[in-house]
C-alpha cells in the first residue's frame, strides 16, 4: 500500500517511506504528539491518522491527498483542532471542527485525527464512525448521526464516559470494544480486514473503476445513515443491500 500512498501525497513521500507495513495506534500517537505545535506537524499527523485509518482501502490515499489540496487553509485546520482538543477536549475539538469544516473530511475520519490528537489529561475525543454508530443503535438503542451533528457527539461522549466509570476502564477501550464487536459480525467489510477481502486495492485499470464505485458506495452508505428521519430497520436494510453490491462488485474481479 506503500507506493499508492506515495504516489497520491508525493510531497509526503519521506514521511511514509519509514512507516512499518502495520500502523498501529501507537505508531501514530507518535507521530500526533506534535500536532498542535506547528502545521507541518499536524500535517504529519493527519496523514499518518489516515494511514492508520484506512488500512488497506484502496481510495484512501486519494481521499486523503483530496483533503489537503483542496482546502488551502488544511494545515491550519488541523493544528488548530490539534490545539482545540488538547486544551478543551473532544466535544469542544468537534464542535469547532464542524463550524471550520474541511472540505471531504468527514466525521469519522475527522474524529480519529482528533483522537490522536489529544492528550490523557484532556476530556476524550473518541472516534465515530459507521461501525461504533451500527452498535450504539443495535445494542443501547442510541441515535447518533454521522453529518456533524455537535449535540449527537456530546452526547456519545457523554455516554461512554459513563459506561468506562462503571466498567472501570478508559473511554477509548470502550469505544474499540464496540468497534470490535462490530468488526467480528463482518470481518469482509472493515479497512482493517485483511489486503485479500473486498476491501482491498484491486489493480489496473478495471481495478481503479472498482476502486471508485467501492468508494461512491461507501458515501452512499454514510449519506444514508445520516439521514435525520431513517428508521434503524431502514439503515439495517439498506447496509445490508451494499454488502451485497460490494460483493457482486467484487465477484467480476475475482
Amino acid at each position: 500500500m506503500r507506493p499508492t500512498w506515495q504516489a497520491n501525497l508525493p510531497e509526503h513521500h519521506d514521511l511514509l517511506a519509514p512507516l512499518p507495513d502495520v500502523v498501529d495506534r501507537a505508531i501514530v500517537a507518535k507521530r500526533a504528539a506534535g500536532a498542535a505545535d506547528s502545521e507541518a506537524l499536524a500535517v504529519q499527523a493527519f496523514v499518518t491518522a489516515m494511514v492508520w485509518g484506512y488500512g488497506p482501502v484502496g481510495y484512501g490515499a486519494f481521499r486523503t491527498a483530496r483533503v489537503l489540496r483542496e482546502n488551502p487553509q488544511a494545515a491550519q485546520t488541523l493544528r488548530e483542532a490539534a490545539q482545540v482538543v488538547r486544551s478543551e477536549g473532544g466535544a469542544a475539538a468537534f464542535a469547532w471542527l464542524a463550524q471550520h469544516r474541511l472540505r471531504y473530511l468527514g466525521v469519522a475520519f475527522a474524529t480519529k485525527y482528533l483522537y490522536f490528537c489529544n492528550t490523557p489529561g484532556s476530556a476524550p475525543a473518541l472516534i465515530l464512525d459507521r461501525l461504533v454508530q451500527r452498535w450504539l443503535r443495535q445494542h443501547a438503542g442510541c441515535q447518533v448521526r454521522l453529518d456533524w451533528q455537535v449535540g449527537d457527539y456530546t452526547r456519545y461522549l457523554h455516554l461512554v464516559g459513563a459506561w468506562a466509570d462503571e466498567l472501570g476502564t478508559t473511554p477509548d477501550i470502550v469505544e474499540y470494544l464496540m468497534f470490535s464487536d462490530t468488526l467480528s459480525q463482518e470481518p469482509g467489510r472493515s479497512p482493517w480486514a485483511a489486503p485479500d477481502t473486498e476491501t482491498a486495492v484491486l489493480p489496473g485499470s478495471d481495478g481503479d473503476a472498482t476502486t471508485a464505485v467501492l468508494e461512491a458506495i461507501e458515501d452512499a452508505a454514510s449519506a444514508f445513515a445520516a439521514l435525520a428521519d431513517v428508521s434503524p430497520a431502514d439503515v439495517d436494510d439498506f447496509e445490508r443491500g451494499i454488502r451485497q453490491l460490494r460483493r457482486i462488485l467484487l465477484a467480476r474481479n475475482a
